[in-house]
């Protein structure tokens, strides 16, 4: 699937947007995990359903994207850095650094298993343990390229798509 030059927004919280372009000619945002259990700095990238609302049994973090708030996560990833082929980092129209992913096709399957499963509820991007990105889930995601905002520089995506390609 190749991407587009064209972004359409999908969902969005204060300053960190997860952006998503409909269709074969999209660019789309966020990205995932396939694991369970607490989360860890060692893992570099998981995509976990989550509330605002304590549940039994899910993960309790900070929302590192409105600091203060806490989220739940889910005790079982969707994807994972294993699901990730390949890893950009890029600038948007707008200068921001992003990180674009491409998902194998079973982690693209999850994926789309996974939102139709949340809609209406939230997603979350957790990179290095940190929740960076929240999301609202408007409709099945089943495209295969993600493409995560938020990072403090072009160097921090950077370093994290080298981190997620190298790992294959």
């Amino acid at each position: 699937m190749s991407m587009a030059h064209h972004r359409t927004p999908f969902f969005s919280s204060r300053r960190r947007a997860l952006l998503l372009a409909a269709g074969s000619a999209a660019l789309l945002a966020l990205a995932g995990c396939a694991g369970s259990g607490a989360l860890s700095q060692a893992t570099s990238f998981e995509l976990r359903g989550a509330t605002t609302a304590p549940t039994p049994g899910w993960i309790k973090a900070e929302n590192s994207d409105l600091p203060g708030t806490v989220v739940y996560l889910s005790p079982e990833a969707v994807l994972d850095a294993g699901d990730v082929q390949r890893a950009t980092a890029q600038k948007d129209a707008a200068g921001r650094a992003i990180l674009v992913l491409q998902f194998s096709l079973a982690g693209t399957a999850r994926l789309a298993a996974a939102s139709r499963e949340l809609m209406g509820r939230q997603l979350a991007a957790v990179i290095e343990g940190r929740v960076t990105n929240m999301a609202s889930v408007q409709g099945p995601m089943t495209i295969n390229t993600m493409a995560l905002t938020g990072f403090k520089s072009f160097d921090d995506a950077a370093r994290l798509a080298h981190q997620l390609s190298s790992s294959k």
